[in-house]
Protein backbone atom coordinates (compact mmCIF):
# COMPACT_ATOMS: atom_id res chain seq x y z
CA UNK A 1 0.00 0.00 0.00
CA UNK A 2 1.26 3.09 -0.86
CA UNK A 3 1.83 5.68 2.02
CA UNK A 4 2.56 9.31 1.42
CA UNK A 5 2.93 10.82 5.27
CA UNK A 6 2.56 14.92 5.81
CA UNK A 7 4.06 16.32 8.70
CA UNK A 8 3.27 19.46 9.86
CA UNK A 9 6.03 21.47 11.52
CA UNK A 10 4.91 25.03 13.70
CA UNK A 11 5.75 26.94 16.81
CA UNK A 12 3.89 30.16 17.30
CA UNK A 13 6.52 33.14 16.90
CA UNK A 14 6.29 33.72 20.34
CA UNK A 15 7.17 29.96 21.40
CA UNK A 16 9.70 29.80 24.88
CA UNK A 17 12.81 29.00 23.98
CA UNK A 18 12.62 26.30 26.92
CA UNK A 19 9.44 24.62 25.40
CA UNK A 20 11.46 24.81 21.77
CA UNK A 21 14.38 23.36 23.04
CA UNK A 22 12.46 20.52 24.27
CA UNK A 23 10.73 19.94 21.30
CA UNK A 24 13.79 20.24 19.10
CA UNK A 25 16.02 17.55 21.10
CA UNK A 26 12.60 15.17 21.93
CA UNK A 27 11.48 15.38 18.21
CA UNK A 28 13.17 17.11 15.43
CA UNK A 29 16.28 15.87 15.84
CA UNK A 30 15.41 12.09 16.46
CA UNK A 31 12.87 12.60 13.29
CA UNK A 32 15.86 13.76 11.13
CA UNK A 33 18.09 11.23 12.65
CA UNK A 34 15.97 8.56 11.90
CA UNK A 35 14.91 9.76 8.83
CA UNK A 36 18.50 10.30 7.54
CA UNK A 37 19.77 6.06 8.75
CA UNK A 38 17.57 4.99 5.61
CA UNK A 39 17.47 6.43 2.25
CA UNK A 40 13.93 4.49 1.67
CA UNK A 41 12.31 6.56 4.54
CA UNK A 42 10.39 9.33 2.62
CA UNK A 43 7.88 12.19 4.12
CA UNK A 44 6.02 15.10 3.28
CA UNK A 45 7.25 18.03 5.12
CA UNK A 46 5.33 21.43 6.02
CA UNK A 47 7.36 23.80 7.92
CA UNK A 48 5.60 27.14 8.65
CA UNK A 49 8.50 29.58 7.68
CA UNK A 50 7.91 30.89 11.21
CA UNK A 51 9.58 27.91 13.19
CA UNK A 52 12.38 27.78 10.19
CA UNK A 53 12.91 31.68 11.30
CA UNK A 54 12.67 30.36 14.75
CA UNK A 55 15.21 27.21 14.63
CA UNK A 56 17.55 29.88 12.61
CA UNK A 57 17.72 32.43 15.39
CA UNK A 58 17.96 29.99 18.19
CA UNK A 59 20.68 27.87 17.23
CA UNK A 60 19.24 24.66 15.82
CA UNK A 61 20.20 24.69 12.52
CA UNK A 62 21.31 21.57 12.58
CA UNK A 63 17.66 21.15 11.72
CA UNK A 64 17.04 23.02 8.93
CA UNK A 65 20.40 21.51 7.62
CA UNK A 66 19.06 17.65 8.08
CA UNK A 67 15.93 18.72 6.15
CA UNK A 68 18.04 20.23 3.29
CA UNK A 69 20.00 16.58 3.30
CA UNK A 70 17.01 14.95 3.30
CA UNK A 71 15.79 17.31 0.11
CA UNK A 72 18.86 16.59 -1.44
CA UNK A 73 18.90 12.83 -0.89
CA UNK A 74 14.58 13.00 -2.11
CA UNK A 75 13.48 11.75 0.90
CA UNK A 76 10.99 14.60 1.35
CA UNK A 77 8.73 17.06 -0.46
CA UNK A 78 8.13 20.45 0.74
CA UNK A 79 4.81 22.38 0.89
CA UNK A 80 4.09 25.65 0.88
CA UNK A 81 2.12 27.30 2.99
CA UNK A 82 1.45 30.40 5.91
CA UNK A 83 4.07 32.14 7.15
CA UNK A 84 2.47 32.98 10.93
CA UNK A 85 -0.18 29.79 10.54
CA UNK A 86 -3.27 32.44 9.88
CA UNK A 87 -6.57 31.15 9.86
CA UNK A 88 -6.60 31.84 5.87
CA UNK A 89 -10.19 31.30 4.78
CA UNK A 90 -11.47 34.43 7.12
CA UNK A 91 -8.65 36.73 5.92
CA UNK A 92 -9.00 38.99 2.52
CA UNK A 93 -7.34 37.77 -0.23
CA UNK A 94 -4.40 40.13 -0.07
CA UNK A 95 -3.42 39.14 2.99
CA UNK A 96 -3.45 35.21 2.43
CA UNK A 97 -1.14 36.14 -0.52
CA UNK A 98 1.12 37.73 1.30
CA UNK A 99 1.11 35.34 4.59
CA UNK A 100 2.09 32.60 1.33
CA UNK A 101 4.69 35.52 -0.32
CA UNK A 102 6.53 35.74 2.98
CA UNK A 103 6.26 31.96 3.55
CA UNK A 104 8.05 31.05 0.78
CA UNK A 105 10.65 34.15 0.83
CA UNK A 106 11.74 32.98 4.44
CA UNK A 107 12.02 29.11 3.65
CA UNK A 108 13.66 29.84 0.19
CA UNK A 109 16.27 32.14 2.20
CA UNK A 110 17.47 29.15 4.84
CA UNK A 111 16.01 25.96 2.53
CA UNK A 112 17.92 27.23 -0.25
CA UNK A 113 17.03 25.92 -4.32
CA UNK A 114 15.63 22.94 -2.67
CA UNK A 115 12.39 24.68 -1.00
CA UNK A 116 10.30 24.41 -4.67
CA UNK A 117 7.00 23.51 -3.50
CA UNK A 118 4.44 22.58 -5.37
CA UNK A 119 2.01 21.48 -2.74
CA UNK A 120 0.00 23.43 -0.52
CA UNK A 121 -1.20 23.10 3.24
CA UNK A 122 -3.30 25.72 4.98
CA UNK A 123 -3.32 26.19 8.77
CA UNK A 124 -5.74 23.65 10.54
CA UNK A 125 -6.39 22.57 7.35
CA UNK A 126 -8.98 25.35 6.97
CA UNK A 127 -10.35 25.50 3.54
CA UNK A 128 -13.19 27.17 1.23
CA UNK A 129 -13.69 28.30 -2.02
CA UNK A 130 -11.42 31.20 -1.65
CA UNK A 131 -8.35 29.74 -0.50
CA UNK A 132 -8.43 26.89 -3.32
CA UNK A 133 -9.12 29.99 -6.19
CA UNK A 134 -5.78 31.59 -4.35
CA UNK A 135 -3.48 28.36 -4.03
CA UNK A 136 -4.81 27.67 -7.49
CA UNK A 137 -3.86 30.78 -9.20
CA UNK A 138 -0.34 30.74 -7.47
CA UNK A 139 0.19 27.43 -9.20
CA UNK A 140 0.31 24.96 -6.69
CA UNK A 141 -0.64 21.43 -8.23
CA UNK A 142 -2.28 20.10 -5.18
CA UNK A 143 -3.80 21.00 -1.83
CA UNK A 144 -4.01 18.57 1.73
CA UNK A 145 -7.77 18.86 2.58
CA UNK A 146 -9.70 17.10 5.56
CA UNK A 147 -11.99 14.04 5.01
CA UNK A 148 -14.79 15.94 6.38
CA UNK A 149 -14.18 18.75 2.90
CA UNK A 150 -16.27 15.87 1.04
CA UNK A 151 -17.09 12.96 3.51
CA UNK A 152 -16.42 9.91 1.89
CA UNK A 153 -13.22 7.84 1.98
CA UNK A 154 -11.54 9.20 -1.06
CA UNK A 155 -8.62 6.92 -1.37
CA UNK A 156 -8.69 4.72 -4.73
CA UNK A 157 -8.85 7.73 -7.55
CA UNK A 158 -7.13 11.23 -7.70
CA UNK A 159 -9.37 14.09 -6.93
CA UNK A 160 -10.06 17.19 -8.51
CA UNK A 161 -11.60 20.07 -7.45
CA UNK A 162 -14.61 21.48 -9.80
CA UNK A 163 -13.89 25.19 -10.08
CA UNK A 164 -10.40 25.37 -9.56
CA UNK A 165 -7.28 23.64 -11.40
CA UNK A 166 -6.02 21.95 -8.37
CA UNK A 167 -5.70 18.06 -6.97
CA UNK A 168 -6.85 17.53 -3.66
CA UNK A 169 -5.71 14.85 -1.80
CA UNK A 170 -8.16 14.17 1.16
CA UNK A 171 -6.04 13.54 4.53
CA UNK A 172 -7.31 9.81 5.73
CA UNK A 173 -8.52 10.22 9.18
CA UNK A 174 -8.57 6.54 9.94
CA UNK A 175 -4.98 5.71 9.38
CA UNK A 176 -3.91 9.55 10.96
CA UNK A 177 -6.00 9.10 13.97
CA UNK A 178 -4.71 5.57 14.73
CA UNK A 179 -1.13 6.39 14.21
CA UNK A 180 -1.23 9.48 15.99
CA UNK A 181 -3.51 8.88 18.64
CA UNK A 182 -0.81 5.91 20.18
CA UNK A 183 -4.30 3.63 19.91
CA UNK A 184 -2.02 1.02 18.15
CA UNK A 185 1.37 1.18 19.43
CA UNK A 186 3.76 -0.64 16.73
CA UNK A 187 3.42 -0.99 13.33
CA UNK A 188 1.75 -4.40 13.00
CA UNK A 189 -1.85 -3.23 14.89
CA UNK A 190 -1.32 -0.72 12.50
CA UNK A 191 -1.12 -3.15 9.83
CA UNK A 192 -3.92 -5.38 10.80
CA UNK A 193 -6.02 -2.42 12.14
CA UNK A 194 -5.63 -1.03 7.85
CA UNK A 195 -5.79 -4.29 5.89
CA UNK A 196 -9.39 -4.26 5.03
CA UNK A 197 -8.84 -1.12 3.17
CA UNK A 198 -7.70 -2.61 0.56
CA UNK A 199 -10.21 -0.99 -2.14
CA UNK A 200 -7.55 2.05 -1.39
CA UNK A 201 -4.59 2.68 -4.05
CA UNK A 202 -3.03 4.91 -1.43
CA UNK A 203 -3.34 6.38 1.99
CA UNK A 204 -2.68 9.95 2.59
CA UNK A 205 -1.85 11.18 5.75
CA UNK A 206 -1.91 14.25 7.75
CA UNK A 207 -0.17 14.65 11.47
CA UNK A 208 1.74 17.11 13.61
CA UNK A 209 5.21 16.23 13.39
CA UNK A 210 5.43 17.46 17.10
CA UNK A 211 3.23 13.70 17.94
CA UNK A 212 6.57 12.08 17.69
CA UNK A 213 8.75 12.24 20.53
CA UNK A 214 7.36 15.64 21.87
CA UNK A 215 3.68 14.70 22.28
CA UNK A 216 4.41 11.27 22.48
CA UNK A 217 7.82 9.92 23.78
CA UNK A 218 9.49 7.80 21.05
CA UNK A 219 6.69 7.96 19.18
CA UNK A 220 9.04 7.84 16.29
CA UNK A 221 9.52 4.38 16.62
CA UNK A 222 6.32 4.01 15.40
CA UNK A 223 6.79 6.76 12.34
CA UNK A 224 9.81 4.71 11.36
CA UNK A 225 8.31 1.55 11.53
CA UNK A 226 5.74 2.49 9.25
CA UNK A 227 8.33 3.64 7.03
CA UNK A 228 10.22 0.28 7.36
CA UNK A 229 6.98 -1.98 6.65
CA UNK A 230 6.64 -3.95 3.85
CA UNK A 231 3.28 -3.55 4.06
CA UNK A 232 3.11 -0.06 3.33
CA UNK A 233 5.21 2.04 0.76
CA UNK A 234 6.49 4.91 1.49
CA UNK A 235 6.41 7.88 -0.87
CA UNK A 236 5.46 11.63 -1.81
CA UNK A 237 2.76 13.21 -2.93
CA UNK A 238 4.71 13.89 -6.34
CA UNK A 239 5.18 10.04 -6.59
CA UNK A 240 1.08 10.22 -6.20
CA UNK A 241 0.27 12.52 -8.95
CA UNK A 242 2.17 10.54 -11.09
CA UNK A 243 -0.11 7.43 -10.67
CA UNK A 244 -2.31 6.22 -13.25
CA UNK A 245 -5.67 6.23 -11.55
CA UNK A 246 -8.66 7.50 -12.85
CA UNK A 247 -9.75 10.95 -12.14
CA UNK A 248 -13.23 12.46 -10.50
CA UNK A 249 -14.65 15.71 -9.70
CA UNK A 250 -15.18 17.01 -6.49
CA UNK A 251 -16.85 19.83 -4.83
CA UNK A 252 -14.59 20.94 -1.67
CA UNK A 253 -16.82 22.76 1.07
CA UNK A 254 -15.50 24.52 3.63
CA UNK A 255 -13.66 22.36 6.45
CA UNK A 256 -10.80 22.17 8.85
CA UNK A 257 -9.27 18.88 10.38
CA UNK A 258 -11.46 19.52 13.53
CA UNK A 259 -14.75 18.84 11.63
CA UNK A 260 -16.88 16.04 12.45
CA UNK A 261 -19.66 14.66 9.73
CA UNK A 262 -22.30 16.39 12.10
CA UNK A 263 -21.05 19.79 11.83
CA UNK A 264 -22.58 20.13 8.48
CA UNK A 265 -26.04 18.96 9.48
CA UNK A 266 -28.70 21.39 9.41
CA UNK A 267 -30.45 22.43 13.03
CA UNK A 268 -33.82 24.06 13.37
CA UNK A 269 -31.67 27.41 12.93
CA UNK A 270 -30.55 26.99 9.72
CA UNK A 271 -31.96 26.02 6.61
CA UNK A 272 -28.47 26.31 4.76
CA UNK A 273 -24.92 24.83 5.27
CA UNK A 274 -22.98 28.21 6.42
CA UNK A 275 -19.16 28.38 6.91
CA UNK A 276 -19.85 29.23 10.78
CA UNK A 277 -20.28 25.23 11.38
CA UNK A 278 -17.09 24.25 10.04
CA UNK A 279 -14.85 27.65 11.63
CA UNK A 280 -16.73 27.89 14.90
CA UNK A 281 -13.21 27.12 16.68
CA UNK A 282 -11.83 30.29 15.79
CA UNK A 283 -14.99 32.49 14.78
CA UNK A 284 -18.08 31.36 16.41
CA UNK A 285 -21.11 34.03 15.78
CA UNK A 286 -21.99 33.34 19.90
CA UNK A 287 -18.54 33.99 21.14
CA UNK A 288 -18.37 37.69 22.36
CA UNK A 289 -13.97 37.55 22.62
CA UNK A 290 -14.04 36.20 18.96
CA UNK A 291 -16.50 38.90 17.79
CA UNK A 292 -13.95 41.47 19.26
CA UNK A 293 -10.88 40.09 18.30
CA UNK A 294 -12.41 39.71 14.44
CA UNK A 295 -13.21 43.46 14.59
CA UNK A 296 -10.17 44.40 16.27
CA UNK A 297 -8.28 42.51 13.33
CA UNK A 298 -10.38 44.22 10.96
CA UNK A 299 -9.38 47.51 12.34
CA UNK A 300 -5.76 46.94 11.99
CA UNK A 301 -6.36 45.70 8.38
CA UNK A 302 -8.58 48.78 7.55
CA UNK A 303 -5.85 50.91 9.20
CA UNK A 304 -2.70 50.02 7.88
CA UNK A 305 -4.52 49.68 3.81
CA UNK A 306 -5.61 53.32 4.32
CA UNK A 307 -2.54 54.74 6.07
CA UNK A 308 -1.03 57.31 3.46
CA UNK A 309 1.99 57.00 4.13
CA UNK A 310 3.32 53.55 3.29
CA UNK A 311 7.13 53.62 2.89
CA UNK A 312 7.18 54.93 6.10
CA UNK A 313 9.19 53.79 9.18
CA UNK A 314 6.03 53.69 11.41
CA UNK A 315 4.03 51.97 8.38
CA UNK A 316 6.53 49.38 8.02
CA UNK A 317 6.85 48.54 11.56
CA UNK A 318 3.04 48.49 12.14
CA UNK A 319 2.56 45.90 9.05
CA UNK A 320 4.99 43.66 10.48
CA UNK A 321 3.64 42.97 13.56
CA UNK A 322 0.06 43.02 11.76
CA UNK A 323 1.20 40.02 10.08
CA UNK A 324 2.22 37.49 12.95
CA UNK A 325 -0.63 39.37 14.63
CA UNK A 326 -2.59 37.48 12.48
CA UNK A 327 -2.09 34.37 13.99
CA UNK A 328 -4.59 31.64 14.28
CA UNK A 329 -3.79 30.31 17.87
CA UNK A 330 -5.36 33.99 20.12
CA UNK A 331 -8.90 32.18 18.07
CA UNK A 332 -8.44 28.99 19.06
CA UNK A 333 -7.61 29.62 22.34
CA UNK A 334 -10.69 31.67 22.93
CA UNK A 335 -13.03 29.28 21.39
CA UNK A 336 -13.69 27.33 24.66
CA UNK A 337 -14.58 24.39 23.55
CA UNK A 338 -12.81 23.28 25.46
CA UNK A 339 -9.79 25.10 24.37
CA UNK A 340 -8.83 28.15 26.25
CA UNK A 341 -5.84 30.67 27.66
CA UNK A 342 -6.43 33.58 29.36
CA UNK A 343 -2.43 34.18 28.09
CA UNK A 344 -2.68 33.35 24.55
CA UNK A 345 -6.21 35.88 24.53
CA UNK A 346 -4.64 38.86 26.35
CA UNK A 347 -1.15 38.50 23.76
CA UNK A 348 -3.30 38.28 20.13
CA UNK A 349 -5.15 41.67 21.51
CA UNK A 350 -1.65 43.23 23.11
CA UNK A 351 0.14 42.44 19.58
CA UNK A 352 -2.94 44.06 17.87
CA UNK A 353 -2.97 46.91 19.80
CA UNK A 354 0.32 46.95 18.84
CA UNK A 355 -0.23 47.48 15.29
CA UNK A 356 -2.01 50.61 15.73
CA UNK A 357 0.60 52.16 18.31
CA UNK A 358 3.15 51.07 15.83
CA UNK A 359 1.01 53.36 13.32
CA UNK A 360 0.58 56.04 15.31
CA UNK A 361 1.95 59.04 17.66
CA UNK A 362 0.20 59.16 20.61
CA UNK A 363 -1.13 63.07 20.16
CA UNK A 364 -1.18 63.38 16.47
CA UNK A 365 -4.30 61.04 15.98
CA UNK A 366 -5.46 59.63 19.16
CA UNK A 367 -8.12 57.79 17.56
CA UNK A 368 -7.45 54.91 16.28
CA UNK A 369 -5.16 54.54 19.58
CA UNK A 370 -8.28 55.12 21.69
CA UNK A 371 -10.16 53.06 19.83
CA UNK A 372 -7.55 50.31 20.03
CA UNK A 373 -7.00 50.55 23.54
CA UNK A 374 -10.72 49.89 24.00
CA UNK A 375 -10.96 47.02 22.22
CA UNK A 376 -8.20 45.53 24.35
CA UNK A 377 -9.91 46.05 27.63
CA UNK A 378 -13.14 45.06 26.34
CA UNK A 379 -11.05 41.50 25.30
CA UNK A 380 -9.78 41.50 28.38
CA UNK A 381 -12.40 42.35 30.69
CA UNK A 382 -15.13 39.80 28.90
CA UNK A 383 -12.00 36.83 29.30
CA UNK A 384 -11.65 37.70 33.17
CA UNK A 385 -15.15 37.51 33.18
CA UNK A 386 -15.36 34.05 32.15
CA UNK A 387 -12.25 32.94 34.29
CA UNK A 388 -13.73 34.67 37.25
CA UNK A 389 -17.63 33.63 37.24
CA UNK A 390 -17.27 29.57 36.28
CA UNK A 391 -17.70 30.30 32.70
CA UNK A 392 -14.79 28.22 31.13
CA UNK A 393 -15.18 25.63 33.80
CA UNK A 394 -18.80 24.89 32.87
CA UNK A 395 -17.95 25.09 28.95
CA UNK A 396 -15.36 22.59 29.66
CA UNK A 397 -17.62 20.11 30.56
CA UNK A 398 -20.24 20.64 28.26
CA UNK A 399 -17.89 20.13 25.62
CA UNK A 400 -16.44 16.96 27.12
CA UNK A 401 -17.70 14.69 24.95
CA UNK A 402 -19.24 11.99 27.55
CA UNK A 403 -18.53 14.02 30.90
CA UNK A 404 -21.55 13.33 33.73
CA UNK A 405 -24.44 12.35 30.76
CA UNK A 406 -25.89 9.00 30.75
CA UNK A 407 -23.49 5.69 31.15
CA UNK A 408 -22.63 3.57 27.69
CA UNK A 409 -24.75 0.40 29.94
CA UNK A 410 -28.12 2.83 30.59
CA UNK A 411 -28.30 4.26 26.73
CA UNK A 412 -27.15 0.84 24.81
CA UNK A 413 -29.37 -1.73 23.56
CA UNK A 414 -28.35 -4.73 26.12
CA UNK A 415 -27.27 -6.71 23.11
CA UNK A 416 -24.97 -4.11 21.82
CA UNK A 417 -23.58 -3.57 24.78
CA UNK A 418 -22.87 -7.00 25.42
CA UNK A 419 -21.39 -7.08 21.87
CA UNK A 420 -18.85 -4.02 22.91
CA UNK A 421 -17.94 -6.66 26.06
CA UNK A 422 -17.01 -9.29 23.61
CA UNK A 423 -15.23 -6.89 21.45
CA UNK A 424 -13.05 -5.25 23.99
CA UNK A 425 -11.98 -8.60 25.19
CA UNK A 426 -11.07 -9.76 22.03
CA UNK A 427 -8.91 -6.57 21.63
CA UNK A 428 -7.21 -6.94 25.06
CA UNK A 429 -6.48 -11.03 24.35
CA UNK A 430 -4.91 -9.77 20.95
CA UNK A 431 -2.52 -7.28 23.15
CA UNK A 432 -1.83 -9.30 25.45
CA UNK A 433 -0.91 -12.42 22.81
CA UNK A 434 1.67 -9.86 21.72
CA UNK A 435 3.18 -8.87 25.10
CA UNK A 436 1.62 -5.66 24.49
CA UNK A 437 0.08 -6.06 28.31
CA UNK A 438 -0.19 -2.24 29.05
CA UNK A 439 -2.95 -1.96 26.28
CA UNK A 440 -4.27 -5.30 27.52
CA UNK A 441 -4.59 -3.44 30.71
CA UNK A 442 -6.15 -0.58 29.27
CA UNK A 443 -9.02 -2.46 27.36
CA UNK A 444 -9.42 -3.98 30.71
CA UNK A 445 -9.77 -1.12 32.43
CA UNK A 446 -12.10 0.09 29.56
CA UNK A 447 -14.50 -2.27 30.44
CA UNK A 448 -14.06 -2.23 34.48
CA UNK A 449 -15.65 1.22 33.78
CA UNK A 450 -18.49 0.31 31.68
CA UNK A 451 -19.41 -2.05 33.83
CA UNK A 452 -19.15 0.67 36.75
CA UNK A 453 -20.80 3.60 34.64
CA UNK A 454 -17.58 5.49 35.51
CA UNK A 455 -16.63 5.82 31.40
CA UNK A 456 -19.14 9.05 31.83
CA UNK A 457 -16.63 11.23 33.12
CA UNK A 458 -13.80 10.74 29.88
CA UNK A 459 -13.16 12.96 27.63
CA UNK A 460 -12.65 10.66 24.80
CA UNK A 461 -15.01 7.82 25.57
CA UNK A 462 -13.63 4.32 25.45
CA UNK A 463 -15.74 2.70 23.27
CA UNK A 464 -15.35 5.87 20.75
CA UNK A 465 -11.50 4.88 21.19
CA UNK A 466 -12.27 1.51 20.32
CA UNK A 467 -14.10 1.95 17.27
CA UNK A 468 -10.28 3.85 16.25
CA UNK A 469 -8.38 0.58 16.82
CA UNK A 470 -10.77 -1.72 15.05
CA UNK A 471 -13.92 -2.66 12.72
CA UNK A 472 -16.59 -3.09 14.81
CA UNK A 473 -18.35 -5.88 14.69
CA UNK A 474 -15.10 -8.08 14.28
CA UNK A 475 -16.25 -11.00 16.52
CA UNK A 476 -18.87 -13.12 15.78
CA UNK A 477 -22.64 -11.37 17.04
CA UNK A 478 -23.14 -11.50 20.04
CA UNK A 479 -26.80 -13.25 19.89
CA UNK A 480 -25.12 -15.86 18.06
CA UNK A 481 -23.10 -17.27 20.75
CA UNK A 482 -23.82 -20.36 23.03
CA UNK A 483 -23.56 -19.94 26.61
CA UNK A 484 -20.74 -22.00 27.07
CA UNK A 485 -18.83 -20.49 24.14
CA UNK A 486 -18.79 -16.89 26.51
CA UNK A 487 -15.68 -16.80 28.96
CA UNK A 488 -15.96 -16.35 32.71
CA UNK A 489 -14.16 -13.25 32.01
CA UNK A 490 -16.67 -11.85 29.93
CA UNK A 491 -19.37 -13.11 31.60
CA UNK A 492 -18.53 -10.74 34.81
CA UNK A 493 -19.21 -7.55 32.35
CA UNK A 494 -22.27 -8.86 30.88
CA UNK A 495 -25.68 -7.45 30.96
CA UNK A 496 -28.60 -10.83 31.96
CA UNK A 497 -31.57 -11.05 31.75
CA UNK A 498 -31.48 -11.93 35.43
CA UNK A 499 -28.86 -12.21 37.62
CA UNK A 500 -28.11 -16.37 36.67
CA UNK A 501 -27.47 -16.86 33.37
CA UNK A 502 -26.51 -15.26 30.47
CA UNK A 503 -29.68 -13.56 28.01
CA UNK A 504 -32.07 -16.42 26.37
CA UNK A 505 -31.64 -14.71 23.48
CA UNK A 506 -27.71 -15.69 23.45
CA UNK A 507 -27.12 -18.92 21.31
CA UNK A 508 -30.19 -18.83 18.67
Amino acid sequence: MKIANLLHFYQPYNQQIDILDRIVNECYRPVIKGLLEKSSRKIVVNISGVLTKLLHENGYSDVIEGLVELAVNKQIEFTSSAMYHAFLPLLPESEIERQILINNETNSKYFGKFYSPTGFFSPEMAVNSKVLHIVSKMGYKWIAVSESADMGEHCSKLYKDKINDITVFFRNKRVSSLTLSSVVRDVGGLELETRDLNYCAYFFTVMDAETFGHHRIGHEKMLFGMLDSEFYEPCLVQDLMKLELPVEEVSVRPSTWTNEEQDFWLDKERTNYTEARSFSLWNDPKNPIHELQWKFINMCLDEISSFKGKKASNWIKARNILDYALSSDQFWWASAKPWWSLEMVEQGAFEMKNVITALYKIGSDPDPILKADNLYRKILDQAFEWQRTGYIRKKHLENSSTYMKEPFKERAPREWYNQMVLEFEDEMNKASEKKDFEKAIKWRDALIKLRNGNDIYDVLHVVDELWSARNIPSVRPFLQHKPNEISDFAREFLQRSDPGRIPACAGR
